[in-house]
């Protein structure tokens, strides 16, 4: 033992075996250890939780990315469709053929569907119950801006008062017509909206007339595209209520627009000739007409209330007060020349003469800030609108359709009606400023779809009846 007093010795520390100093070194690590597990876990987990996040939202944005780019591939199919119906609109008005007036449609027919790098195109149309390809040509339908209260009423499940109340919307007036609407009726009940007092510009805008509900209106079509749509065709599961049978309903829409317009083209393509101001020359470069016959169109042109229907059911030449080389259509009688004094005898117009009068000539007044309500086409109007046109005479509607299937360039003049033993020549002097055999403004609905299967529908209204070609109205779905 080493003394206490010695500092230069160590007391001597009682010997501990190894095996307890390593137990004691395992149980002061062994919490270091534990804690170090559990961090590492935590730091695993929380890595994969923002690991799993990071790939959903990169797959989220990658899905929206892919959807994004589809649509923008099928908005871009979908106006190239649109494009090339411009194309064509464009070209047969530059190179138009008076005599096959079915030129141009057979052509829009062919472009109904097509391709592009990136997805396709694809353009129908509903026209009476029947699917269509290629755009709709609006004069196919009766512009309500020139319906007559008798072809309004032709209209299923129209009434009286709205008729009345559609005529009162339109004309320039506040008297009220019949049992119709004014401002006063729409002041009374705080609809918020007077009546135009002019014309309608959209079938939409039809739903605000007194008695024209949407239901009426639109029928099945709920977004007026003339396409039959899912939810249109699946009873009462989405709106709008249909009956589920594969077939349109287009409700009125589908006999009216109020897109279509007048052209001051003739159907030649080149400018028509204005009777009101024309000169005999004019009329010689252009019509197959003699010197006299165009002197007394030229005279005819200048009077008073003078009028293209008129010459259907009287000769020329009465109409200027002059004789008839030649018996006469309307009275049948002839006259010669017995002295000086009287006018110089005018040959009637056969009917190709009245044909080209008709496709290059004018009385119309072109000069206002909105064109003329446009004309129906013979060639593409269906059996109801023709019925509804001739004031419920199925009959002529089916003359009028048995004609036109007849002949591969279709009916070529309103002239040609005069052939069809039901149409009266008075019948259609009357009729003759809502009749034409071409159309200037069409309605397309082009569906684009990518390569992945996204689909964007484009809806154009086309104006060709001057160029280039016009865009009335655009939008999509």
């Amino acid at each position: 033992m080493t003394l206490r007093g010695d500092s230069s010795e160590r007391i001597a520390q009682p010997h501990m075996p190894t095996t307890m100093k390593q137990l004691l070194s395992r149980h002061a690590t062994r919490p270091h250890r534990g804690s170090a597990t559990i961090v590492v876990l935590w730091s695993i987990a929380i890595a994969a939780i923002i690991v799993a996040a990071t790939q959903l939202v990169t797959w989220r944005t990658a899905t929206l990315g892919r959807a994004t780019i589809g649509r923008v591939q099928a908005r871009w199919a979908a106006r190239a469709g649109v494009e090339r119906v411009i194309a064509t609109l464009a070209w047969n008005t530059e190179n138009a053929d008076p005599d096959d007036p079915m030129a141009l449609f057979r052509d829009l027919e062919y472009d109904w569907a097509g391709n592009v790098d990136t997805g396709a195109w694809d353009i129908r149309h509903v026209e009476e119950g029947l699917e269509l390809k290629g755009p709709l040509d609006l004069h196919s339908r009766l512009n309500i801006n020139s319906a007559t209260k008798l072809q309004l009423l032709e209209l299923p499940d129209i009434s009286l008062d709205t008729a009345d109340a559609i005529l009162d919307w339109i004309d320039e007036d506040d008297e009220v017509q019949g049992i119709g609407a004014e401002a006063d009726f729409y002041e009374g009940r705080d609809m918020g909206y007077l009546p135009r007092n002019g014309r309608i510009r959209s079938i939409a805008e039809l739903e605000l007339v007194a008695g024209a509900w949407p239901e009426y209106v639109r029928g099945e079509d709920w977004n007026l595209n003339d396409r039959l749509d899912p939810n249109e065709n699946d009873g009462d599961t989405a709106a709008p209520s249909d009956d589920r049978d594969g077939e349109l309903d287009p409700g009125w829409a589908g006999y009216l627009t109020a897109r279509s317009v007048d052209s001051p083209l003739g159907l030649s393509g080149y400018p028509r000739i204005d009777l009101r101001a024309a000169s005999v020359d004019d009329l010689l470069d252009v019509l197959p007409v003699d010197e006299r016959q165009a002197e007394a169109l030229v005279e005819y042109g200048s009077s008073e209330n003078a009028t293209l229907g008129a010459l259907l059911a009287v000769e020329l030449g009465e109409l200027v007060g002059a004789p008839s080389s030649s018996s006469g259509r309307s009275t049948g009688r002839s006259f010669s020349r017995n002295n000086s004094n009287e006018p110089e005898p005018v040959t009637p117009l056969s009917k190709e003469q009245l044909a080209a009068v008709f496709a290059e000539c004018t009385l119309t007044d072109f000069s206002g800030p909105y064109l003329p309500p446009g004309k129906i086409n013979l060639n593409t109007a269906g059996p109801e609108v023709l019925r509804i046109m001739f004031e419920g005479d199925s009959g002529v509607a089916d003359s009028i359709m048995a004609l036109r299937q007849s002949r591969a360039e279709g009916i070529t003049s309103i002239v040609d009606l005069l052939d069809v033993r039901r149409v009266q020549p008075e019948t259609l002097s009357g009729l003759s400023s809502q009749l034409d055999v071409t159309g200037w403004t069409f309605s397309v609905c082009s569906r684009g779809t990518s390569e992945n299967g996204q689909e964007v529908e484009i809806h154009v209204v086309l104006d060709r009846s001057s160029l280039p070609v016009r865009i009335l109205a655009y939008r999509e779905e």
